[in-house]
């Protein structure tokens, strides 16, 4: 019996370190942002087959890839850096930060973009690659890459320094310094010139850059938050509650509006189903904090450090998907004439008439407008019990039912687009805390599979398209594609269609010796709010398995292990000039190393 007794325990410890273990990968940086369109962009995910049409607030996600035709994007990487595109521009995102894992690694294929980095960890933590150079950024600057598809790539050094790397060596590049590549090896040393915003690019990118540059009298947010004070302040106002802190109250919305409504779902393999909002201040409120509400102000969100999806715990069964926010205690909330409710549980069924829930069918998980398809009224009313749960969500399903749509762009261009993934099959996975609401995978290594199709119109009018694969970390030296193999985003001047590269291609390597060295971590400040504090103490040196975890609740997606261990300890760094650069870099034309 005692034995018996020892074996029954063990298994017990065993399965709680194996549920320990249990942790999603992605941080507070793993999904970026589209935070500014103007004009049109596609994005293409990386496992889809066809493109769909950018919008305000999209996330994107490591292996995505980001087009525009007539228009310019901005894309938030996170922690004070952006990437903007210009016309014509095709970048790929072949990694973003994950846990243990903090690089960021971007392939532009054609067109120009800046890169404005105001916050780095480690020098080399972002690079970028062309067909013709691969860029290390060594401090936080402002930086410019113009590709020239069968030409040339074109790099200049606004503000900061970086390493741009060649067949045969590489080049450091200082402040007002440019240099042009040419498959691989470079035109002439780096030569001086007039850092100034001579185009209508230059010029967007400075009016960018000025509006997120804002002063403000008082801050709300810090941390990784800060950068979405601008958006909030212009679109809200903020109010203090003694047991939450600063609380901010979206302004402009209508009787019937409700978080997680004004929007679409989406699937990333990383995290599962996150929510993409239509209003225009739409990211921090839904993947960062809590909601709740009070006769007075209404809704108002509660602001916290850690991201999530989307903080709703869902519902469904055979015809409807239903969810609902998550309030200060990681519970649904229930608003019902005017009485509000913080901590619904799961043990008992949630009213049909609150007005926090959204019902609807359960083959419109992927509609483009929650709002337009939510039931209401008697229709709601109908469909009968529902228990909010902690249970992940379903993965959608693989299998289309409806092939791909070609869209005609200008001129003889064309975009294959996907109709959208469906939900409902496959088995339910459900969490170990009972609190968990989505699902989703994280890679297990630093490179990614991408095994999509890119489809595109040869000049005699048929379709080709070539699958790619990809895997790889940044160490490896590999020679990168000729510009006539790369994958494009549009058929080539040449008018013959150009097939998929991978969406993984290493690049030319890194030169250890060229290095900026002197660099010091710059940790964030943590929220002073009460709810900061209060989450904080909850999820301090708790696992999966502690018995707190209840009442925070987890994001959509994620696992309570992952939401205690993503607290606001990921670094907000930052370099500085060195002033002892190598001698052989420190003269305006630029240092050469050569490998070794």
């Amino acid at each position: 019996m005692r034995k018996l007794v020892l074996i029954i325990a063990l298994l017990v410890v065993l399965s709680v370190i194996a549920f320990g273990q249990e942790e999603q990968k992605y941080t507070n940086e793993s999904v970026a942002r589209l935070s500014f369109l103007d004009g049109k962009a596609f994005v293409q995910r990386a496992s889809d087959l066809g493109y769909e049409e950018g919008a305000l607030n999209m996330p994107i996600a490591e292996g995505d890839r980001l087009g525009t035709a007539e228009g310019r994007a901005e894309v938030f990487l996170g922690k004070g850096n952006y990437i903007r595109l210009d016309q014509n521009t095709k970048v790929d995102f072949l990694n973003l930060p994950k846990k243990g894992y903090d690089r960021i690694r971007l392939r532009v294929w054609a067109g120009n973009v800046y890169l404005n980095v105001n916050r780095l960890a480690q020098e080399k933590d972002i690079e970028v690659h062309t067909s013709d150079v691969s860029v290390y950024v060594l401090e936080k600057g402002l930086y410019r890459i113009d590709v020239n598809e069968n030409a040339a790539t074109e790099v200049m050094v606004f503000e900061g320094v970086l390493e741009a790397a060649g067949e045969e060596g590489s080049n450091m590049i200082n402040a007002g310094q440019r240099a042009e590549i040419a498959d691989g090896r470079f035109t002439s040393r780096p030569t001086r010139f007039v850092a100034a915003a001579d185009d209508t690019f230059g010029q967007w990118n400075q009016s960018r850059d000025a509006l997120l540059r804002k002063e403000f009298a008082q801050r709300h947010l810090t941390g990784d938050l800060e950068d979405y004070e601008g958006e909030l302040d212009q679109y809200g106002t903020w109010s203090y509650l003694p047991e939450y802190g600063n609380v901010w109250i979206p302004g402009g919305i209508g009787p019937g509006w409700r978080p997680y409504y004004y929007g679409r779902w989406t699937w990333l393999p990383m995290c599962g189903w996150t929510w993409m909002s239509y209003d225009p201040w739409g990211w921090a409120p839904y993947h960062y904090g809590r909601w709740g509400w009070n006769l007075a102000m209404g809704w108002y969100w509660m602001p916290s450090n850690i991201w999530g999806p989307g903080w709703v715990n869902w519902w469904w069964n055979d015809d409807y998907f239903g969810w609902a926010p998550l309030g200060f205690y990681g519970m649904p909330i229930v608003i019902i004439d005017n009485f509000y409710y913080d901590r619904w549980g799961h043990d008992r069924d949630y009213p049909w008439n609150s007005r926090a829930l959204t019902v609807i069918h359960k083959n419109q998980l992927t509609a483009h407008d929650v709002s337009k398809i939510a039931l209401t009224g008697e229709s709601l009313k109908a469909v009968g019990k529902i228990n909010l749960t902690g249970d992940r969500m379903l993965a959608p399903r693989t299998g289309r039912g409806s092939g791909l749509v070609m869209e005609k762009l200008a001129g003889d261009r064309i975009m294959i687009k996907s109709p959208g993934r469906e939900a409902g099959t496959g088995e339910v996975v459900r969490s170990k805390d009972g609190t968990t609401a989505g699902s989703g995978t994280a890679d297990k290594t630093t490179g990614s599979t991408d095994s999509r199709k890119v489809i595109e119109r040869s000049s005699g009018g048929t379709v080709s398209g070539q699958g790619a694969s990809s895997s790889g970390t940044s160490s490896t030296p590999r020679k990168i594609r000729k510009k006539d193999e790369a994958g494009g985003f549009y058929p080539s001047a040449s008018g013959s269609p150009s097939t998929t590269g991978s969406r993984d291609i290493i690049g030319y390597p890194s030169t250890r010796t060229i290095t900026n060295g002197n660099y010091f971590l710059e940790r964030p400040s943590r929220f002073s709010s009460p709810f900061n504090r209060y989450y904080n103490s909850l999820s301090r040196g708790s696992s999966s398995s502690s018995p707190y975890s209840k009442y925070y609740g987890t994001s959509h997606g994620s696992s309570s292990s992952s939401s205690s261990s993503r607290t606001s300890s990921s670094s907000s760094s930052r370099g500085s000039s060195s002033s002892s650069r190598s001698s052989s870099s420190s003269s305006s034309s630029g240092g050469h190393v050569h490998k070794k």
